[in-house]
C-alpha cells in the first residue's frame, strides 16, 4: 500500500507543485528580499548625504564657525546623533562633532579620508562600514570648495541583523504553507485523479475477469477526463461489439464448415465399405469433389471480405454500364427464376455510367439476385431497377420475400451471419458481405429497406463521374 502510495500520480503531481510552489516563492521572497535591503540601504544612505549637503553649505556661508553653530543646533531627530568633522587637506582634523551615545569615538576617528585627491568640489561619497556583527557605520565624504573634506557619519544597524527577524518569519511561514500545501495538493489531486484510478480498475476487471460488460464511470460537462470517459466507454462498446461478432463468426464458421466436412467423411466411409461398383465409387468421388469446392469457395470469400476490410481489395478502374451488367446479371439468373416460378424483370432506362471493376460488380449484382431469388416464394416477383439519382448510379433490387427484420438490418452485412428465417436455407452467408465489401472498394454503399407494398429493398449506390458517362456514351452502338 505503501509502495502504491508512493508511485500514485496524484502523489508525484503534488509534490512537483510543492517543489514548484516552493521555488516561486523562493524567488518572489528574494527578490522582496533585496529590494528590501536595497530601500533601506539607499534611505540611509540618501539621508546622511543631505545632512552632509545642509552642513556644506553652512560651511561654504561662515567657516567652522557657521558650521559649529549649524551641528549645535541641528534640528533634525537624528542630528545629535551625527558624527562630524573636517579634514584639512593635509589630513589634521580641523573640527570634530561626536555624538555622547557614541561608546567608541576613537573607533570612529580612525575612519580616515579615502582617495579624497582626486575628488572633485560638492561631490558627496558614501560607504557603509561594519563596526561589528550588529552596527553599523554609513560614512557620507563631500570635498569643499577650499579643498578641505567633511565627513559626517551615523551608527546604524547591520543590514544582517535588521532583516534577522524577515528572514526567519520567511523560514517558518514558508515550511508551513509548504507542508500545507503538499497536504492540500495530495488531497485535490487525489479526488482529481479519481476517474484515471476508475478506468484503470475497469481495464483490469477486463483483462483479469473477461467482463466485457465492465465500463468506465460517466462522467458529466465538457472537460478533458469527462471526453476521455465518454470515448473509452465507446471504446469498449465497440471492441466489445467485435468481439461478440468474432466470436459469432467463429460459431457459424464451425457450424457452416462442420457440415460439408461430415459429408465428406461419410461419403468416404461409405465408398470405403460399401463401394463395390466403379459407378458408385465415382459417384462418391463426385460428391466429396462438391463438398470440397464448397469449402473451397467459402474460405475463398472468407479471404475476399477480409482483403476488402483490410483496404487491400484489388479493384480494376474502367468505364462501364452498369445496366449492363445487370442484364447480364438477370440473364444468368433467368432459368433458376424459372424454376422457381418466379418472376424476374429489369426495368428498361438508359445507360447508367460507373467506373470501376466490371467483374466484382458482376459479382455484387450476382450476390444480390441470388439473395433476392432465395427468399422470394414461389410465384414472387424480383424487379432490378438501374438509374442516376442524386449524382450517383443506384441499383436497386426489390423482392416479394418476407423482408428483413429491422433488429437484423445492421447485422446481415456481417461475415457468416444467418439470420432465423435463413437456417434453412442453403448458402455461406458471405454473400451481402462481399456486395458491401465490394460496394465500399469502389467508394459506394450497399443498404437495405422495406418494399413498398411487403418485401426486401437492397440498392447498391455507386458514384457516377462525369468521366465515365462520357465514355460510355461514346462507346454505345
Amino acid at each position: 500500500m505503501l509502495r502504491r502510495f508512493r508511485q500514485s500520480l496524484a502523489v508525484r503531481l503534488a509534490v512537483l507543485y510543492a517543489v514548484l510552489f516552493a521555488a516561486a516563492t523562493a524567488v518572489i521572497f528574494g527578490g522582496l528580499y533585496w529590494t528590501l535591503s536595497r530601500s533601506i540601504i539607499s534611505r540611509d544612505r540618501l539621508t546622511l548625504e543631505a545632512r552632509t549637503g545642509d552642513y556644506a553649505r553652512a560651511y561654504s556661508q561662515g567657516g567652522l564657525e557657521a558650521l559649529r553653530d549649524r551641528v549645535d543646533v541641528d534640528p533634525a531627530p537624528d542630528g545629535g546623533t551625527l558624527f562630524v568633522r573636517v579634514i584639512a587637506p593635509g589630513g589634521v582634523s580641523t573640527f570634530v562633532a561626536v555624538p555622547p551615545s557614541w561608546v567608541d569615538p576613537k573607533g570612529v576617528l580612525r575612519i580616515v579620508p579615502f582617495g579624497w585627491m582626486g575628488w572633485r568640489a560638492e561631490e558627496t561619497h558614501s560607504v557603509r562600514i561594519p563596526q561589528d556583527a550588529a552596527r553599523d557605520y554609513m560614512v557620507a565624504s563631500r570635498m569643499l570648495a577650499d579643498g578641505h573634506l567633511l565627513q559626517v557619519a551615523r551608527r546604524t544597524d547591520s543590514e544582517s541583523v535588521l532583516l534577522a527577524p524577515l528572514r526567519r518569519d520567511f523560514v517558518r511561514i514558508g515550511t508551513a504553507a509548504l507542508l500545507l500545501s503538499l497536504i492540500i495538493g495530495t488531497g485535490v489531486a487525489w479526488r482529481a485523479t479519481r476517474p484515471l484510478r476508475a478506468m484503470a480498475n475497469t481495464a483490469r476487471r477486463i483483462v483479469e475477469q473477461d467482463d466485457l460488460e465492465a465500463r468506465v464511470p460517466s462522467l458529466t460537462g465538457a472537460g478533458e477526463l469527462a471526453l476521455l470517459s465518454r470515448q473509452l466507454n465507446a471504446l469498449l462498446d465497440k471492441n466489445a461489439e467485435h468481439v461478440r461478432v468474432l466470436r459469432e463468426t467463429l460459431d457459424n464458421l464451425a457450424h457452416d464448415l462442420r457440415t460439408p466436412l461430415t459429408r465428406l467423411r461419410g461419403t468416404a466411409e461409405m465408398a470405403m465399405q460399401h463401394g463395390t461398383e466403379q459407378s458408385e465409387e465415382r459417384q462418391a468421388l463426385a460428391n466429396v469433389l462438391d463438398e470440397s469446392d464448397r469449402v473451397l469457395h467459402l474460405l475463398e470469400t472468407l479471404l475476399d471480405v477480409s482483403v476488402a476490410e483490410a483496404g487491400a481489395f484489388a479493384i480494376r478502374r474502367e468505364a462501364l454500364d452498369l445496366r449492363a451488367a445487370a442484364e447480364r446479371a438477370v440473364a444468368l439468373f433467368s432459368e433458376v427464376a424459372e424454376e422457381r416460378r418466379i418472376r424476374l424483370d429489369l426495368a428498361p432506362g438508359p445507360a447508367v455510367p460507373v467506373v470501376g471493376d466490371a467483374v466484382r460488380l458482376g459479382q455484387a449484382i450476382s450476390n444480390l439476385l441470388d439473395n433476392a431469388l432465395k427468399y422470394t416464394p414461389e410465384g414472387g416477383t424480383v424487379e432490378v431497377s438501374v438509374e442516376n439519382t442524386g449524382g450517383a448510379a443506384l441499383l436497386r433490387v426489390d423482392d416479394s420475400g418476407p423482408g428483413v427484420p429491422a433488429a437484423e438490418r445492421t447485422a446481415i452485412w456481417r461475415r457468416l451471419y444467418r439470420g432465423d428465417a435463413s437456417r434453412s436455407q442453403r448458402g455461406l452467408g458471405l454473400g451481402l458481405t462481399l456486395v458491401r465489401a465490394i460496394a465500399e472498394a469502389h467508394g459506394g454503399t450497399a443498404s437495405v429497406t422495406d418494399r413498398p407494398g411487403g418485401g426486401a429493398r437492397f440498392e447498391l449506390r455507386l458514384p457516377a463521374p462525369v468521366a465515365a458517362t462520357a465514355a460510355v456514351a461514346s462507346a454505345a452502338p
